[in-house]
Order: C-alpha cells, then structure tokens, then sequence
C-alpha cells in the first residue's frame, strides 16, 4: 500500500519541480529566430512549458484518491475578472485585434489553477525559485556590461533578456521584494520547511539551511549590483518602499522612535524630517530625468482624455495602442505646438498601468479590480503561514509600486511572479466558500476521472496546434524582416503572407508587411494592409507608410492627410514635416511647399543629427527652386 501511494504522488511531485523550472527558465529566454524574440519567445515557451503542466495537473487528478475542489474569495474575484476582461474584449466592444497579452492572461489562469493544487508548504521552495531566477538575470547583466553578451537595445549595455533596462529593471524589484523578505523572516521560513518533511535527516536539515539563508543573500547582492546602474527610478522607488515595509515588520522602528518616553516636539521633529527627506528625494528623482518624467506626465493626461471619452467599458483589453496615438494628435491639433510637442514620441503604454486599464477596461473593471486587491490585503490568512504571506503581499506592493510610473503587466516574468505571489495568498486565506468533492455528485468517482482524462488530453492537442501555429507564425515574421532588412522584398512579402492568417489583426505585423509592400512598389495593396492596421494600432511610422504609398500612387490629397496625421502625432519632429514639404513640391503645390519648406528651417530642434542636417539642405533647395525671397 505505502508503494502504491507514492506512485499516485509521483505526479503531484513532478508537477511542484516543473513549476520550479519553469519560474526559472522563462525569464532567460531570449531566442533569436522569432522576432521581437524577448517578448515572444518567453510567451511561446511559457505555452509549451503550459502543455506539460496541463499533462501533470490532469495525471495528479487521474491518480488521486479523491477529486476535491476549493474555492477562496480571491479565487471568486479573480474569475470574475478574468471574465469581464473576457466579455468586454470579445463582446462588448465593436473591434479587437491579436493580443499576445491576451494569450499570456488565459496561460496565467491556467498556471493560477495549477498552482493552487500545490500544498501551501511547498510555496518557499517557490518564491527560492523566483530569487534563483533573478540572480540568472543579474549575472546576465554583469555580463553584458563586461561585453560578454550582446544588449537588446543599441541605447543601453544592460538590458538582461529584455528589450530595454526598465521591464528588466521591474523584474529585478520584483525578486528582490521576495528575497528581502525571505531572507529577513529566513529563520521562520527554514523551520516551516523543515517541519513539513517528513525525514528527520541532520543532513538534509543543514541543506535547507544552507539554501534558504544563501540563496536569498546572494539574489540581494547580485540585485543591488546591478539595479543602481540600470538608472530605472520607478524601481529605486519600488525598492525603497517594498523594503522600508519589510524592515518595519521585522524590527518595528516606527514603535520604537514613536515610545512613550519620546516628548511630543521630539516625534513632530522625526516627522518633519522624514517628510523633508521624502519629498528632497522625489524632487530629486523628478529632476533626474526632467524630460522623461514630463513625457509621462504628459501621456497621463492624454490617457485621461480617453478614460473621459470611454468610462464605462473602456476601449478593450490591450486596445490603448490602437487609440492612444490618435488622442495625442487630436490634442496637438487643437492646442498647436505646445511645450509638449519637443516631449512627444509613438507612445505603446501609459507608464501608469492604474490608468491604462482604466483606459482599456473601464470604471467597471475598475470596481472589480479594486475588490481583488482589498480580497488580497484584507482576507483572513492561516497564522501558521503568516510570514510568507506578508513576504507575497509586499511582493505584491513592491510590483504594485513599480506600476504607477511603468508597464510590469506588459511583461511575462514579472506577471508570473505576480501570479504566484497571488496564488500563495489564496492558498493561505481562510475560510475557503465553499468545497467540491466528486462524492456528492450521481456519476461514479471513476467516470468523473475519465471525463478529467479527456478534457486534458483535447486541452492539450489544441494548445499544441495554436502554439506551434503561433511559433511558425513569428519565425516566418522574422525572416520576413531580415530579408525586408537585406532589401530582398520579395522573399519578405513571402514570408509575410505565411503568416498573414494568424497575424492578420496584428497592428505591428500589418504596419511592417506594408511598408515592405510600399517599398516593393505596390502601392494600392500596401495601403489596404496599412488602413488595416490602423484599426490595430497607431504612430507615425504607420501614417508616414501610408503618405508615401498615397503619394505614389498620385493619391496626393490622401497622402496630405496621412502626412499631416503623423505631423499632429509628433509635431516636435522634424521627419513628416519633411515629407510633407516633398510632397507638396512634387505636387505642384508651390505656396504650401515654402510654407512648409520655411517651418522646418525655423523648427526648434531638440538634438541635433545628421539626419537634421540633410532634412534643412533638401528644405533649401526647394526654396531655392521656388525663389524664396528669404534668400535661401
């Protein structure tokens, strides 16, 4: 009998070790055949990786001894969200397009209920797995920075497996959230696990020990090293907050500057001092990159503009790209070219991920989001798993913190993270709603376990056959842009009609399919592609593809427009205000031509580049040629 129950565990135990690897491995992958490869190839292999959970997960409810469900509050809450997310993207609103975010979020779920099968004393060896990861990140970054490997971004040397310094800076907080709090709380958190084996092996006790003790130390230092150089400031502000909160539960300064025996101008004093020291250090980070924080307190209130527009239902899960670039053009065209135009650029988040779903969901999901996160902070826990479940809610703070002045949820490694932080919680909440076993059901144990048996095996098939669709689809998407690179355009347009059917509503594939088109000179099939991903998305590469195929195609008021749009979107560059003038010189439009020629040259340029140069030469020759009397 003891044999035949720990055959029956064997998949429960498999099931805790490929979740391990998987928080582990994701976060790594960074595969160079699919394109835009730090964001796909996480998604692709966090698919298959849900392929093999999804085996395990139904072979553990095949072989238990009983099938018994559980529900939480947080379980109930999250169901509903997801749901409403669900309902208001495909019904709700008139259009949607292909959303890879959307893909990760019903991967998420999945993951969510395989982990909450996971006994809750196996959660440490999660959250070690979670610090194991971020120390990978880290060297991996040191080593860039040694040139050792190459960065994702020509702009930055340290960008870990993601495609600039900010998301790998995210996901740096987000560890070190975890390994703050597992390593101030690590004698609470060693005596937990070692109570819950059943060896009472000296050895294996040592090794714990070791693990947990070392592990998150050295995820600290390896952090610490790296977070400082990657000048990301939402993460310095994360950091300090999350671990300001942990330092507190441990030691309890507060109780211990606010005793008794304090006077009171003494606690006035230690008050005022820490509001100085606050507010010197926002200043200071405002001030440390002007530019970067005006651009975001700009795109805020053009966020606001939308939320005003669309409050109830938002404009759909993962549409702020599709409508945001428009808004910002409508402002610019209204208001002229204010302060903010030298700030503008194509916007794809709102840096404040409270306003972007708001923006995407509505003041509904709103309300349903808020009634998660007071489910989370304020359900009851079980005391026996208290300190663990204060390590997952600064986790989730630290990460909540992060999000106010960034994009986390654009992320997968810091979603999953967030995920199990999550699931932690609702394995520690009680009391659960309600319970569901098979017993008080009319059909036999056995049939229900065939039907489970089913279910996973179609569940199976059909997430192989859209993964590896998805995956042959982004391959063939990279070739395409490598030979549009090589200026082979006709072996791209190959590749990208293999994988139109499966990115046939995606704005960034559309827009890249077009301009190759256009360069390939066919002009009216390049403006259908590009009209369509308008409706996908929106920024100047897209209207500037669409002016150039108009003014081919002799289309010349179509192509003022598109040129004007781009303008209005971005007015403080320079490069559609030069294809307008070109424009209006080719078409004989000779006034608008040195109207436009005239407000290039006096446009107030931010920094200045070659690029610049050649634009204010090929405006002099057009005044030249016209007879400017401005003696160009």
């Amino acid at each position: 009998m003891k044999t035949i129950s720990m055959f029956l565990r064997i998949p429960r135990v498999l099931l805790v070790v490929f979740v391990v690897i998987l928080i582990v491995i994701v976060p790594q992958l960074n595969m160079q055949e699919y394109v835009l490869p730090t964001i796909t190839s996480k998604t692709i292999y966090f698919l298959y990786g849900s392929i093999i959970l999804c085996g395990l997960y139904t072979l553990s409810i095949v072989f238990s001894k009983e099938i018994a469900f559980s529900f939480s509050k947080i379980d109930i809450a999250l169901f509903v969200f997801v749901l409403y997310i669900t309902l208001n993207r495909y019904f709700i609103q008139s259009l949607y397009g292909f959303s890879i975010r959307y893909i990760e979020l019903l991967g998420l779920s999945f993951f969510y209920v395989v982990l909450r099968t996971i006994a809750i004393k196996n959660y440490p060896w999660l959250l070690l797995s979670i610090v194991v990861s971020g120390i990978a990140q880290a060297v991996y970054g040191n080593l860039q920075l040694l040139g050792y490997y190459t960065s994702n971004h020509s702009g930055f040397k340290m960008t870990g497996s993601f495609f600039n310094p900010g998301p790998y800076a995210g996901f740096l907080v987000s560890v070190w959230a975890v390994a703050l709090g597992m390593y101030l709380f690590k004698d609470t958190i060693i005596i937990q696990v070692q109570s819950n084996r059943k060896s009472n092996s000296s050895l294996l006790n040592e090794v714990i020990n070791y693990l947990f003790e070392y592990i998150p130390l050295l995820g600290l230092i390896s952090i610490a090293i790296v977070l400082p150089a990657l000048q990301s400031r939402a993460s310095w502000i994360a950091a300090i907050a999350g671990s300001g909160i942990l330092l507190e539960l441990k030691y309890h300064f507060l109780k211990l500057l606010f005793r008794k025996g304090l006077f009171q101008f003494q606690k006035i004093a230690l008050i005022t001092i820490s509001v100085v020291i606050l507010i010197t250090g926002l200043f200071s980070l405002y001030h440390f990159k002007k530019a970067s924080s005006d651009g975001r307190a700009f795109i805020w209130k053009v966020t606001a503009e939308m939320i005003a527009d669309n409050p109830i239902f938002g404009v759909g899960f993962d549409r702020f790209k599709t409508y945001y670039m428009n808004y910002q053009a409508n402002y610019f065209a209204k208001n002229g070219e204010t302060s903010e135009s030298l700030l503008a650029d194509n916007v794809y988040y709102a840096f404040n991920e409270g306003l972007q779903f708001i923006s995407e969901n509505g003041l509904i999901g709103l309300v349903l989001l808020i009634t998660l996160v007071y489910l989370l902070f304020l359900t009851r826990f079980n005391e026996k798993y208290q300190t663990v479940s204060f390590v997952a809610k600064i986790g989730i703070m630290t990460i909540g913190i992060f999000a106010c002045f960034s994009y986390p949820m654009q992320i997968l490694p810091i979603k999953i993270i967030l995920v199990i932080l999550v699931v932690l919680l609702s394995n520690a909440s009680i009391p659960y709603i309600f319970q569901l076993k098979t017993e008080s059901f009319l059909l036999k144990e056995w049939m229900y376990k065939i039907i489970i048996l089913l279910l996973g095996i179609f569940s199976i098939y059909q997430t192989i056959f859209y993964t590896n669709k998805l995956s042959h689809g982004f391959i063939a998407w990279n070739n395409a842009l490598i030979s549009h690179q090589y200026e082979n355009h006709e072996s791209a347009i190959i590749d990208y009609e293999l994988a139109y059917p499966i990115f046939k509503n995606d704005g960034d594939f559309l827009m890249n399919y077009g301009k190759t088109l256009s360069i390939a000179k066919e002009y009216y099939k390049a403006i259908e592609v590009l009209k369509q991903s308008k409706k996908c998305q929106n920024n100047t590469v897209i209207e500037t593809a669409l002016g150039d195929s108009y003014k081919e195609a002799k289309l010349y008021q179509e192509a003022e427009l598109a040129y004007q749009q781009a303008i209005n979107m971005t007015p403080g560059k320079f490069y559609a205000n030069y294809l307008l003038a070109k424009l209006y010189d080719v078409s004989g439009q000779e006034e608008k031509a040195i109207a436009m020629a005239n407000k290039v040259m006096n446009k107030k340029i931010k920094i200045s580049s070659t690029a610049i140069k050649e634009i204010h030469g090929e405006m002099k020759n057009i005044l030249k040629k016209h007879k400017n009397p401005l003696g160009f």
